[in-house]
């Protein structure tokens, strides 16, 4: 029976690839990307490297696009933080996307891309004001508010620019939490206002001179598996577009944010470092499934109509993807370097995917390897840096564990070059897939010199000397 587990487990990795993803891993062990053996590509190219594929990227947009095309003038504001290579948001731009940027860095990578400045929000906190000063220049379409300080901010640089300026107001629509989300839920709860003070808030936004406040948003978490959640809180963002609509303010977009799921990112990661995982695991709790992007497209565009036949209000949609569109267009090829008793040490490491998702967990695949073959055992599998938190799985099987063996960790396109860091190690390079199907490189690797040049050193360091006791001993000698 347990050996019959271990099947399972190993097979899952092929079992939770999504209808369109791009990624194969036949029973002879071939593991391709995009039609490129990842085994091949780990002798071609220095591991481990990041790669990205166009037409995945393509296919997940356009596959959206599709899931909500029963909502007529929807926004799409790419979440530029998810990943914000070149690849990805000139593939995004030439879709027709827009873009959510937090920040100057994300503004100008949004600007290079070629996205129209029409089709861009500013999200964040805490908004450094030369940053909203900038993307007021550029003529962004909406900054969205998170207090009343910030509210004075923006109506106070308004003014200085001669400007009315459009904004919304982030809240917080104070949904139940599901078990897996609250460990986390107190971090959520420093964005935006709570849905209750909203009102109040609005009415004081609404009263400066300079802003008009056209829209609200929210943002309900990540990877959320249910359409359901999205249902309650449209109910809720309309009774509030319909409150306000009593104090005189009109809104005229509904912004429903990110945290629609990756379809191939099911398995819960935290579970398993639970005393209750193995039980949950025989009882098939350890997955949970996410709804395919059309049950959320549908039934999202479904409830809004109703919402809309209801109030006789007519906000536009919006959203903003982030994982759902880059999650499965990125992987990161590797080797297996050491393996040591329980440990399997590869070249991979948290400094290439450094976020700490909770709830969700990677594929990991050993291409070259048929996906049946039994595991003999399990192993923790480690990155190579000298740091305790560099593990990137606890207690996986391993088939063939072997020094050299290429692996692949899919799932990677989101918040991993975005995050990446250069703990003893400069960052890796990435490559594309473009259309046609070449490989190109996208980033090159970093050097030590790239790592150093932002250092400011003084003065040059003084000379190594010997020590006088060495060099007495050297003398006698």
């Amino acid at each position: 029976m347990e050996q019959a587990r271990r099947r399972r487990r190993l097979k899952g990795e092929k079992m939770t690839t999504s209808a369109n993803d791009h990624f194969v891993w036949e029973e002879s062990g071939r593991a391709t990307f995009d039609g490129h053996d990842l085994a091949e590509l780990a002798e071609r190219f220095p591991t481990p490297f990041y790669l990205i594929s166009r037409p995945q990227l393509r296919d997940n947009i356009r596959q959206l696009r599709r899931a909500f095309s029963g909502v007529d003038g929807l926004r799409i504001y790419y979440s530029v933080k998810s990943n914000f290579e070149s690849i990805v948001l000139r593939t995004l731009a030439d879709e027709g996307c827009g873009a959510e940027i937090s920040g100057a860095l994300d503004m100008e990578l949004a600007r290079r891309a070629g996205m129209q400045p029409g089709q861009v929000v500013f999200d964040g906190p805490c908004k450094p004001p030369e940053d909203v000063e900038a993307a007021l220049e550029w003529g962004i379409h909406l900054i969205d508010l998170e207090s009343l300080t910030e509210a004075r901010m923006v109506n106070d640089i308004a003014g200085r620019l001669g400007r009315k300026v459009k904004v919304g107001l982030r809240v917080d629509p104070l949904l139940a939490k599901p078990y897996y989300d609250k460990v986390i839920s107190t971090y959520k709860k420093k964005f935006g206002l709570p849905i209750d003070q909203a009102a109040g808030a609005a009415a004081q936004i609404a009263s400066l001179p300079n802003l008009e406040l056209v829209g609200v948003m929210t943002h309900i978490g990540s990877q959320v598996f249910t359409p359901s959640r999205y249902l309650t809180t449209l109910d809720r963002l309309f009774d509030l577009i319909v409150q306000l609509g009593k104090q005189g303010i009109e809104i005229e977009e509904v912004n429903l944010g990110g945290g629609y799921p990756a379809q191939s990112m099911r398995n819960l990661r935290l579970s398993r470092r639970f005393v209750v995982a193995r039980l949950l695991e025989r009882l098939n709790r350890i997955e949970v499934e996410a709804k395919s992007i059309d049950e959320f497209g549908a039934q999202i565009g479904e409830r809004y109509h109703q919402l809309c036949r209801r109030t006789g209000l007519r906000p536009r949609l919006a959203i903003e993807p982030g994982r759902c569109l880059v999650s499965n267009a990125g992987i990161v090829v590797g080797k297996i370097l050491i393996v040591k008793n329980d440990w399997v040490f590869t070249d991979i490491s948290i400094n290439n995917i450094p976020e700490n998702l909770f709830f969700s967990e990677w594929r990991l695949v050993f291409p070259g390897v048929p996906p049946s073959t039994k595991a003999e055992r399990s192993y923790n599998i480690s990155g190579p840096t000298l740091a305790t938190q560099d593990v990137l799985y606890f207690q996986r099987e391993v088939p063939l564990a072997r020094e050299g063996q290429p692996i692949a960790i899919l799932d990677t396109g989101a918040y991993s070059i975005a995050r990446a860091n250069q703990f003893t190690r400069p960052r890796i390079a990435a490559y594309g897939i473009d259309d046609d199907g070449t490989i190109r490189l996208v980033r090159r690797a970093e050097t030590v010199e790239d790592v150093l040049a932002p250092q400011v050193w003084d003065e040059p360091a003084p000379e190594a000397k010997p020590k006088a006791t060495a060099v007495k001993r050297a003398a006698q000698g």
